[in-house]
């Protein structure tokens, strides 16, 4: 088994700013302003915000220039500021294509914690965060062996996992990540996409239904996930709305699921026009009118005009859950949490076929 060193010796990479004209940094302690070779250069006051812009081919903070900087505070429970929130770890500064990149490489128990509070919150069932510290542990993982072209393991957003720093932290998300240290999720004995999202509307979907690239522990399963708040939803769509997303077809005159998954899920939506139709995939469609998922029906007539915008005739759509649909639901988690299930047999629910496994500690 080819598995990283421990959780805590691996340091993760996360893009916080990334081609960002300036970035405001600060630290909670006296800071040094390091070189690429580690040599101080410069040093930061405690409590003073200073700012970070790209010169040519390096990075200037204060009187301090070169082409890789980093910020560390002079204490080990110092703490970073980038931007709007603060971090644990040191900052790395490097000049990006159109701007400054700040990357805050903190230890990877550290960012799990975050990620739980971020992702998730703190008032979740403690089983539910553990599973989540370790889906979270493990998606890191797997896309920080990737890495491809960036100069960082991963974002900060919801493209990736949503990293708040110590802002989202709590002792409940620092205990889920304590307490399953080093664990993470494994397939024939290597990492898995630990994929999850908030709520499934019932059921998750198979991964080939809507990524279309097969992966055999990503598969549709019963979901429990009737307490979540976007459980079911309802919005109206002006037609208005639709033609901004099927351009060319005249005046929309109506819209439906042309293709679903086995489980229910959008896979296609056809939408036809005075002068002519168009069809586009359910995820694109999600996002030009702000769904919250693809788990969708769609009806519509002339007498939902009072409630549609604009008070033009459209179409209301139905939907359930909240996300992509694919691995762990939260939401789901939470339930089964609720009802006695561990955090490994939940792990093993979403995740089919799955082992957990340890970091080597080497």
């Amino acid at each position: 088994m080819s598995l990283p060193a421990s959780a805590r010796q691996v340091l993760m990479r996360v893009g916080v700013a990334v081609n960002s004209p300036s970035v405001t940094l600060g630290s909670s302690t006296d800071a040094r302003i390091l070189d690429d070779q580690g040599q101080p250069i410069g040093s930061l006051s405690a409590m003073t915000p200073v700012r970070a812009t790209r010169s040519g081919s390096s990075v200037q903070v204060g009187e301090a220039n070169g082409s890789r900087l980093f910020i560390q505070p002079s204490s080990s429970d110092g703490l970073v500021f980038i931007n709007r929130h603060w971090y644990r770890g040191l900052v790395e500064l490097i000049p990006g294509e159109q701007g400054v990149v700040a990357i805050n490489q903190v230890g990877l128990d550290d960012y799990v914690s975050s990620v739980i509070g971020s992702e998730m919150g703190h008032r979740f069932p403690t089983e539910a965060l553990r599973a989540q510290a370790v889906a979270s542990r493990t998606y890191a993982l797997f896309h920080r062996n990737l890495r491809l072209d960036r100069p960082y393991d991963l974002g900060v957003d919801q493209m990736w996992q949503v990293y708040k720093g110590v802002d989202a932290e709590s002792n409940l998300t620092q205990a889920a990540a304590r307490d399953t240290s080093s664990q993470v999720v494994t397939y024939s004995g290597e990492l898995i996409n630990a994929v999850f999202h908030s709520s499934s509307g019932g059921h998750t979907e198979d991964v080939a239904n809507v990524w279309l690239e097969p992966l055999p522990y990503l598969k549709g399963v019963p979901d429990y996930d009737s307490n979540a708040p976007v459980f079911s939803w309802t919005v109206p769509l002006s037609s208005q709305q639709l033609q901004q997303a099927a351009s060319g077809i005249g005046s929309v005159t109506s819209v439906e699921v042309s293709q679903r998954s086995p489980f229910g899920r959008a896979m296609r939506v056809r939408i036809h026009g005075s002068q002519g139709q168009r069809e586009i995939s359910a995820g694109d469609f999600r996002v030009r009118m702000g769904l919250k998922s693809t788990m969708f029906t769609i009806g519509g007539s002339s007498a939902t005009t009072a409630s549609l915008a604009g008070g033009s005739a459209g179409f209301v759509v139905n939907g359930r859950g909240f996300g992509h649909g694919i691995g762990m639901s939260q939401w789901g988690a939470a339930s089964l949490a609720q009802q006695g299930w561990s955090y490994q047999q939940i792990l093993g629910h979403y995740y089919q076929g799955t082992a957990l496994a340890v970091l080597d500690p080497q």
